[in-house]
């Protein structure tokens, strides 16, 4: 939080928020709160993407752009309120994403006034939707080394290379046992943490992305030995006999927190030779 930024501005952009989501999701959106999230980006997609919509409408995508480019401005402090409101809400997961966290960002601070244009304003109204489209098997996500291409051919792009993927409560009395509620705890501090650092002046991506994705990755394996012999089978509950419960999906979409948007591997030389200023590391 900023110096001129006082707690009364973020506590009321917090209630503004929280009073917004209180009287819109209901209704024909009620449904949708708990869909979606990592694993299950497939569920009531056209009812969330008609929900993000919606939160477009009333100026609640994008809210940390600046002002001329369609956002509120928002702080840190205030983008950090948000999301905590929408997750107290149990609000559906986000479709946009990728474009209003990752390339309008980027499209702002480099790219040109045509591309601004171009693609903030659909970004914002949730009209065209992004993916990332890397992770190569002999690259992961090192930009540097992929190798896949895009070529236009009669109006239609044709792309020519390899990806590896394509992104997009406990009742049987473990968290009495002592080990797993230090783990449980562990976890909940390791949240905190991840929230002061998001708050620090100048907080480094790449060291996020480090703890953050090692964080998650334990949750899942948090998760699996929590439910115990339970997470070994498929439920089936609705007919599918390899269907997968909220947890399962969350170890299983997990594995891959390390590796992609930047491997691990990758995110340590950034802060290596970026942050501390060690020497780069030897190509061949």
């Amino acid at each position: 939080m900023s110096s001129v930024e006082s707690a009364e501005s973020v506590e009321e952009f917090r209630a503004e928020f929280r009073g917004w989501l209180r009287a819109h999701l209901t209704g024909r959106f009620a449904d949708l709160k708990g869909r979606g999230g990592p694993g299950r980006e497939h569920e009531a997609f056209a009812g969330r993407l008609a929900w993000e919509r919606h939160m477009a409408e009333h100026g609640w995508t994008c809210v940390g752009r600046p002002v001329d480019y369609g956002g509120r401005g928002a702080s840190t402090a205030q983008q950090v309120a948000f999301h905590e409101e929408y997750a107290l809400a149990d609000a559906p997961a986000r479709v946009n994403h990728i474009g209003e966290q990752l390339l309008g960002p980027t499209l702002i601070d480099h790219g040109t006034d045509e591309q601004k244009r171009r693609f903030l304003p659909p970004i914002r109204a949730v009209e065209e939707l992004w993916c990332q489209g890397y992770s190569e098997p002999d690259a992961g996500s090192d930009l540097a080394g992929v190798r896949t291409r895009a070529a236009l051919h009669d109006g239609r792009w044709t792309v020519d290379g390899q990806k590896t993927w394509t992104s997009l409560a406990r009742a049987n009395g473990a968290p009495v046992d002592p080990l797993v509620a230090d783990r449980l705890a562990r976890a909940w501090t390791g949240l905190q943490a991840m929230r002061a650092t998001a708050l620090r002046p100048g907080a480094a991506p790449s060291m996020a992305k480090l703890y953050c994705a090692r964080w998650h990755r334990d949750l899942g394996e948090l998760a699996m030995d929590v439910c115990g012999a339970a997470s070994l089978t498929a439920a089936g509950a609705h007919g599918d006999p390899y269907e997968l419960d909220d947890w399962q999906r969350l170890f299983l979409f997990s594995r891959a927190d390390t590796l992609y948007a930047g491997s691990d591997e990758i995110q340590r030389n950034i802060v290596a030779e970026r942050i501390l200023g060690l020497p780069k590391e030897v190509r061949a």
